[in-house]
This record gives structure tokens, sequence and C-alpha cells, in this order.
């Protein structure tokens, strides 16, 4: 897209260039995660996977649980969660309210290495969010969160879980 640097953009411009931007952000995104993951001897999915975890109610989730989450089979969860709890990521307990079910949850001691790198992350946005006003940070966490739901949406639709 070149345009004379006079000339305000015009919308399809202006479109034009917010999809390359995502498609930017999304592939750097997937690389920067997975570079952090390799710091800890993991990939990216288990890093996601902690994630998913962490975020789960009390900071737990079943291995049922995180394979709906994640869209992962089951085998796949389970061989992630073997291959955390054999790294010292994870670990699973009975669930004390109905000892059928094993409950996962991080053990955040062992997350000390990767800790400071998402640390740095996210102050990194803090210090780029902040230079917007409050209006201009509404707009931007709506465009956020209607592009998390269409995401959503898509990956529904790629699961086969709703019809096209």
């Amino acid at each position: 897209m070149s345009t004379d640097s006079s000339t305000p953009p015009n919308r399809a411009q202006i479109l034009e260039k917010l999809w390359d931007l995502g498609r930017q952000a999304s592939t750097q995104t997937v690389f920067l995660h997975q570079a952090i993951a390799q710091t800890i001897g993991l990939n990216a999915t288990d890093t996601k996977c902690i994630d998913l975890i962490l975020r789960g109610p009390d900071g737990k989730l079943t291995a049922g649980q995180l394979s709906e989450m994640s869209g992962l089979t089951t085998g796949a969860v389970t061989h992630i969660l073997d291959r955390l709890e054999k790294k010292g990521f994870v670990e699973r307990q009975r669930d004390p309210k109905d000892r059928r079910k094993v409950l996962v949850s991080v053990k955040m001691d062992n997350m000390a290495e990767v800790g400071p790198l998402y640390m740095a992350i996210g102050e990194a946005y803090m210090g780029l969010a902040n230079r917007y006003d409050d209006e201009a940070l509404r707009i931007i966490a709506d465009y956020m969160e209607r592009s998390l739901e269409i995401s959503a949406q898509q990956l529904a639709k790629l699961r086969g879980k709703i019809s096209g």
C-alpha cells in the first residue's frame, strides 16, 4: 500500500492496513510464545495449556475441561499433562468434593523462570496502552473483544461444533 504522505488514507487503505497488521501480529505472537516456551523446554501449546489452567476456577481444571477449552483431544491433553507434570510445571490432585475427578493445577514456584518474561511483555504493553486516552482505550478494548468473539466463532466452525 503506497500513498502520498500528504494524502490521508481512505477507508479501504485503512482497512487493508488493519488486516495486514492483524496478520503480522498473529504471526509474531505465535513465534513470541514459542520462543518463551523454548526457554523452559516446552512448546507454545504447553504454555498456553498452563495459561488455561491458571484461568480456571481457583486455578484448576480437569483434563476434560482443558480438552474442551483447548480443542485438543483428550489423548493429546493427557500427553501434555504428563510432560508438564514430569517437568514439574503442574500437579494432579483428586478433587476433595468429588474423588472421581482429578484436578490439575500449576506449580507456581516452578514458573519463576518464565514469569519475568511474561511480566516484561506485560509491562511493555501497558506502557504502550498508557499512551492512549480512556476513550481510545475503550475503542481498542471493544475491537479486541469483538475480534476474540470472531476468532472463537471461527474456531468452533473449524472444530465442527456449529454449522456454517
